[in-house]
């Protein structure tokens, strides 16, 4: 049901696991026939390790998957890309790794923020007021520009597991912007590893947030978030099919690429 995934992470990032070329030739068998590398983005002063790889790095990742992309050219058709988060501090940089086309794109994913030390702190999401920070923050990095699409916008469900005013007006707030931006929202298939996911459990992807997403006119798109390379397959795609056909939702893997 999906030959195309945009969400791919390597073993750089310190929580995934498996070479660059087996991601490939794993995608390969699984019939993706186009395969987007958005692995955790290296940043230049801020070291997080088991979160994303240190910046030196870059290079090497870069090298790598430029190296499979012309090797497999004939099979599969490879991207390079970060996934990064809204911090304004660091939109210059994002924007120089793109204009130097080191890389093809970004995708939102808000895990955490600077806070008023110059430190990254993840969020917590146990009180409505780290929520409305979140969605401020995707909100700002949406509006940037910077962004191919935002991978699990409802991200802040992980640890906000009430589905109120508070998870609603989120959702709304941000399908607003995305529809105003035309930017597309993913539907994140990596609990859909899980033979035992409970859709009905508080967490991301949620089927109310989505039954909203569907009220709006915005593009949806699904992604693996793969962190091995037998994550293609070991994805339960009858509880994904399961899961789109109770929300209602369409969604579309193409994405334009420069």
């Amino acid at each position: 049901m999906i030959d195309k995934n945009f969400h791919t992470h390597t073993y750089r990032c310190g929580h995934a696991s498996g070479k660059d070329e087996e991601y490939v030739l794993s995608a390969i068998d699984f019939g993706i026939t186009e395969l987007g590398f958005t692995d955790h983005i290296m940043l230049k002063d801020h070291p997080q390790p088991h979160m994303r790889g240190d910046y030196s790095l870059l290079d090497d990742y870069v090298n790598s998957l430029n190296k499979l992309k012309e090797k497999y050219k004939d099979k599969i058709k490879i991207h390079i890309g970060f996934e990064a988060e809204a911090i304004p501090y660091y939109y210059p940089y994002y924007k120089e790794l793109l204009d130097s086309k080191k890389i093809e794109y970004l995708i939102l994913g808000n895990h955490c923020a600077l806070d008023e030390n110059n430190e990254i702190k993840f969020y917590r999401y146990t009180e409505p007021g780290v929520v409305n920070k979140y969605v401020d923050s995707l909100i700002d990095g949406m509006r940037t520009g910077l962004f191919k699409y935002v991978a699990h916008p409802d991200h802040y469900l992980v640890g906000y597991h009430h589905w109120d005013d508070v998870s609603i007006n989120a959702c709304n707030r941000i399908c607003k912007v995305a529809e105003e931006l035309d930017i597309p929202l993913e539907i994140n298939l990596a609990h859909f590893r899980s033979r035992h996911y409970d859709m009905n459990f508080i967490d991301y992807p949620y089927k109310e947030f989505w039954k909203i997403v569907k009220n709006y006119n915005i593009k949806v798109i699904l992604g693996i978030d793969a962190h091995n390379p037998c994550d293609f397959e070991n994805v339960n795609y009858e509880n994904v099919k399961l899961f789109l056909k109770e929300v209602g939702i369409d969604y579309s893997q193409n994405l334009k690429f420069d």
